[in-house]
């Protein structure tokens, strides 16, 4: 074995033995299953089983930095629910000073990693089909997914355009599994629930998007929030009468620094745009979002004193990046896509990623948009990180983790 070989080894198993403690991980720790719910933040492969043409997700370069191929994530490589597992990606060595055969090895090093961690890969649910498949877990997410129903929008005479499978749809799937993993409703249900991590989010980006991409004023959606919330709350109140215990509930991103955004709205207008070049009127639609959010999530912590509710401030991890991207090992371009068209954000949007015309950059690992509307592998292991070791977490999942089990 190469001397380089040998040190991404030893790293990597001091990596594991530190994790473990953090995380819990080799079946020892708090949490011994993982539930996601989301959109194509979160999504790791329904859109692909559900779409009959998923379009350029399914084709390359998605997937290219670490699986090597396209696997249904909107990304170039894992996204926030595979670095939950994987903290052992917290790197001493940076890929790009490595040579390819290396970084070939690192990748598949770190894949066996999070293995032995105990916290694989999520099945998408879509792509299970027995108890077995969801043993660590599963993942509810759908790309295009709303919190709210298409009705709602089709009474604000909006074009659903999106998948049917809102936040409600996908907490009727978990409740299939639960029936998979513990026939007997009951106690057997409430021991799965309490030991199991809950990531309920990020959504509701996408009831936004709905009516801003067919033209409805920010006044007008800014409306929308408050049903948003209480779509939000509805859920988390259904998932704690079923038994859970520890549920992290992220905010929304920054959609006033994302290259499609960017694109889609340009104005003359210096003014719109903030010190680091965001537009504001997003941004302020996102942080009204997660202000009510904050405040909803308060009112259900004391309700249930018992349970450990918590806000990811995924805003806040993501203004870090943008603010500062050299700090995190980020080129100094976080306003401009990877991959995409041409334009002053790489983001044309008749030149998607993933279709003919779209180019990629060289280096993934150095930006923090991968395709103008989601964000590249490296961007999503630096906001887990500010999530789940802190400081963006309230209260803190490290310390709430093991808090509110039954004696």
């Amino acid at each position: 074995m190469p001397a380089a070989s040998r040190v991404l080894v030893t790293v990597v198993t001091l990596l594991m033995a530190a994790c473990s403690v953090v995380l819990g991980g080799g079946g020892g720790g708090c949490f011994t299953r993982l539930f996601s719910f989301g959109d194509s933040i979160t999504d790791n492969g329904n859109w692909m089983h559900y779409a009959r043409s998923p379009g350029a997700v399914a084709r390359p370069p998605y997937g290219e930095t670490f699986f090597r191929r396209p696997n249904g994530r909107f990304c170039d490589g894992r996204i926030i629910i595979d670095h939950i597992g994987a903290c052992v990606h917290a790197l001493l060595i940076s890929p790009p000073l490595l040579a390819s055969y290396t970084r070939l090895l690192w990748s598949a090093v770190l894949h066996l990693a999070a293995d032995a961690l105990g916290i694989p890969f999520l099945t998408p649910y879509l792509a299970g089909n027995s108890s077995e498949d969801y043993a660590h877990g599963a993942n509810f997410a759908v790309g295009g997914a709303t919190a709210l129903g298409h009705d709602y929008f089709r009474r604000k005479k909006l074009d659903a355009r999106f998948t049917p499978y809102s936040l409600r749809w996908q907490m009727s799937w978990l409740k299939k599994v639960l029936r998979m993993l513990a026939p007997e409703q009951g106690r057997g249900w409430s021991d799965l629930m309490e030991s199991s991590l809950f990531l309920v989010g990020e959504i509701g980006g996408n009831d936004y998007n709905q009516a801003l991409f067919q033209g409805r004023s920010v006044d007008e959606v800014k409306t929308y929030v408050p049903d948003v919330v209480a779509g939000i709350s509805a859920s988390l109140t259904e998932l704690i009468g079923l038994g859970a215990r520890t549920v992290v509930v992220p905010g929304n991103f920054p959609i006033g620094c994302n290259p499609g955004y960017l694109t889609k709205f340009p104005t003359n207008d210096t003014a719109q745009y903030d010190s680091m070049g965001c537009l504001r009127w997003p941004n302020d639609l996102t942080q009204l979002h997660n202000r009510a959010l904050r405040a909803e999530l308060a009112k259900l912590r004391r309700h249930h004193p018992g349970v450990a509710v918590v806000y990811a401030d995924y805003y806040a991890a993501a203004m870090d990046l943008t603010a500062d991207p050299r700090k995190q090992g980020f080129g100094g371009e976080p306003l401009v896509s990877c991959c995409g068209g041409v334009g002053p954000y790489n983001a044309n949007l008749t030149a998607h990623c993933g279709t003919r015309t779209a180019t990629t950059c060289k280096d993934p690992y150095a930006a923090v948009s991968w395709d103008g509307f989601h964000y590249t592998d490296h961007a999503y292991k630096v906001i887990t990180d500010g999530v789940f070791r802190g400081p963006h977490a309230v209260p803190p999942i490290t310390l709430a983790k093991c808090s509110r089990r039954r004696p």
